[in-house]
């Protein structure tokens, strides 16, 4: 992770973004890189399903898009209006920085935030770092490089359920001890028993090249968890997450849509199956297609997402 030392990496951080280099705790022990080392292994590596999820990002930056933005408008008491570059987000489970990269494109450089991108999985720290984004390696239950209440925004979105139920409640208390007075905490993921839920269970844990069995959430678990960490003005609320794409003709838009949720999820034994990928989606979440006003045609499958937001007092 370090091939030239730690000192020559927080130099290259602090090159990419000074703004967010400022939430950095200066000294940074050795005996959490050496944890770190035994949890990275984990399925977005190279040997997992990390390769195919990094295709299918550049198959399509902004398919979910929708949902990204709407996150990214939580994570402000104004919304979208008060983004701006001098806010540090963190993002703790930022995989190759995809929420940065979505926010970047749509917002500019100008409104979009500071982010620190935080992954326990080195392989994808290294393509954020590669790919020019400021990255840093743990684990979403202990953000060790990160001061205490030097962060505006901390979002837990895309992979929330990859935390294991005994530890949520300490992921959650970390991302308080990071945000700054009246910061804002989102957390994301699929509830318990939804389609996407069942998705997860039973095409993605049989599909997959890498198993893919882990608890989602319910609404008063995301309750229960906040309660803990003591946030105010609370609320868990359900938002549409869809994918989108579009193509010249309905064919190529569903071809596409299919193309990427088997390089999403490393469905591997459906890799040369597009109809049976089409008719699970259609079966799950309903492929809806129609046409825009610019001619193309657009598909699209409305996965729904659980999501909660607080202040830190």
């Amino acid at each position: 992770m370090f091939p030239n030392g730690i000192d020559l990496y927080l130099s290259r951080l602090e090159e990419i973004n000074p703004v967010a280099f400022k939430a950095l705790e200066p000294r940074i022990a050795k005996e959490p890189f050496d944890r770190l080392a035994n949890l990275s292994s984990n399925e977005f590596t190279s040997e997992g399903r990390g390769l195919d999820y990094l295709e299918s990002i550049q198959l399509s930056l902004l398919a979910r898009s929708e949902g990204v933005m709407h996150l990214l408008g939580k994570l402000h008491p104004n919304g979208h209006d008060g983004l701006c570059s001098s806010l540090i987000f963190c993002d703790l489970l930022a995989g190759d920085g995809y929420v940065n990269k979505v926010a970047h494109r749509l917002l500019g450089a100008a409104r979009c935030p500071s982010f620190i991108n935080s992954d326990i999985s080195q392989f994808m720290v290294d393509r954020c770092i590669r790919d020019g984004l400021f990255a840093i390696w743990q684990g979403a239950t202990d953000p060790f490089w990160i001061r205490d209440g030097s962060v505006d925004g901390v979002l837990m979105a895309y992979g929330t359920h990859h935390i294991p139920r005994a530890q949520r409640v300490t992921a959650v208390q970390a991302a308080a001890r990071i945000l700054r007075s009246g910061g804002i905490f989102v957390l994301h993921d699929f509830e318990e028993g939804s389609p996407t839920a069942r998705w997860f269970a039973d095409v993605v844990s049989t599909h997959s090249v890498t198993p893919h069995d882990y608890p989602h959430f319910t609404a008063g678990e995301v309750l229960d968890l906040f309660a803990a960490a003591e946030f105010e003005g609370v609320t868990v609320h359900r938002m549409t997450d869809p994918f989108i794409f579009q193509g010249r003709d309905e064919e190529s838009a569903v071809q596409l849509l299919a193309e990427y949720v088997v390089k999403m999820y490393g469905l591997e034994k459906l890799r040369n199956h597009t109809q049976r990928v089409l008719a699970l989606l259609d079966e799950y979440f309903g492929v809806l297609v129609t046409q825009t006003s610019h001619g193309e045609f657009e598909a699209r499958i409305a996965r729904n997402a659980l999501v909660g937001s607080g202040r830190r007092v």
